[in-house]
């Protein structure tokens, strides 16, 4: 049984993964093994399934270690809403980045079938979101082709791993933040409450992307290994220099085509992601090897121990000098 909403506690992987069978299986922690039976998140974190077959999801935590979890999520439509915070997943080997690092604080994302899904925490990283998962009964009973004149709805949610970002409006956040501060009802009208948020976020959500005031992100087949090939020319030189234009070359695209097709992948554009990949080098060496901060900058790029200090901050929620 979840916990009330907004209690302060500390969550294991063992409760974590009772509760995400609300939303697949499999749930399993893959680095590091040493944290299976301690804490990893402290904070309130609540998983509920409602009567419509709706399952909503609401953290306020803390990251106590670097982990990584993943569970094979099941059939349906996603719509996260990140107040603060976010969070570095993949869904089928495809890597997202949702929350306000990445410039947007709402999404919706497609799976039209089952697939693995991973998420790389980051020890001292506070996350406030409101997850709204939408099973494929739900939306198969909802006949989503009926849910837009433009159809724009029906042609999202029959293309796997397609999704959409944009700005929550002020109505969304405040709808996320009462399910997050949710009364402390009893439990059958605490379900009601939030059945009763979770409609209002999904019916502002839908009506935005079915009027086409948000685009959908589906790559094609083909766009997708030109990108998954351009990652990889990045991930050999991260130490370089590289202009966008010396990238686009590779690529065989103009900039600008390579700018939006990246972004259409993997959800930032190509110095945004090289940015946030040599911090995370930096990350790992100041872990794995006691490095100063000065060294570590020198990785990520910087010349500034000030400047990547704030930048490190920004990116996983404590200052360099923590991870040593």
């Amino acid at each position: 049984m979840a916990p009330p909403m907004g209690e302060d506690q500390l969550v294991s992987c063992a409760q974590i993964a009772a509760l995400s069978r609300l939303a697949g299986t499999a749930f399993s922690v893959t680095a590091p093994q040493s944290v299976a039976n301690v804490p990893v998140l402290r904070g309130s974190y609540v998983m509920t399934a409602l009567r419509s077959g709706v399952v909503v999801h609401a953290t306020d935590t803390w990251d106590l270690h670097d982990l990584t979890s993943q569970v094979v999520h099941s059939e349906g439509i996603t719509l996260s809403l990140f107040l603060e915070g976010h969070a570095d997943v993949s869904l089928g080997g495809r890597p997202f980045r949702f929350g306000r690092a990445a410039g947007g604080d709402a999404a919706v994302l497609v799976r039209t079938q089952p697939d693995l899904f991973i998420r790389k925490g980051r020890r001292g990283l506070h996350v406030r979101k409101v997850n709204i998962t939408v099973p494929a009964e739900w939306l198969a009973a909802a006949e989503a082709d009926r849910m837009d004149r433009q159809g724009q709805m029906r042609r999202i949610t029959g293309d796997h791993l397609a999704n959409v970002r944009w700005t929550a409006s002020a109505r969304l956040a405040a709808i996320a933040e009462q399910i997050l501060l949710a009364p402390p009802y009893a439990p059958f009208l605490r379900d009601l409450y939030l059945e009763s948020r979770a409609m209002e976020l999904l019916f502002e959500a839908f009506s935005m992307i079915g009027d086409g005031a948000v685009e959908s992100e589906r790559p094609r087949p083909r766009l997708k290994q030109r990108m998954w090939h351009v990652q990889d020319y990045l991930e050999a030189r991260l130490g370089e220099g590289l202009s966008l234009e010396q990238v686009a070359q590779e690529a065989g695209m103009s900039v600008t085509s390579l700018q939006r097709a990246f972004r259409s992948v993997f959800g930032s554009t190509v110095f945004e992601y090289v940015r946030k990949r040599r911090l995370e080098r930096a990350r790992d060496a100041l872990v794995a090897e006691g490095i100063s901060v000065t060294e570590a900058a020198t990785i990520a790029g910087y010349t500034s121990s000030a400047n990547f200090s704030t930048a490190f901050k920004r990116a996983f929620g404590v200052p360099p000098k923590s991870m040593r």
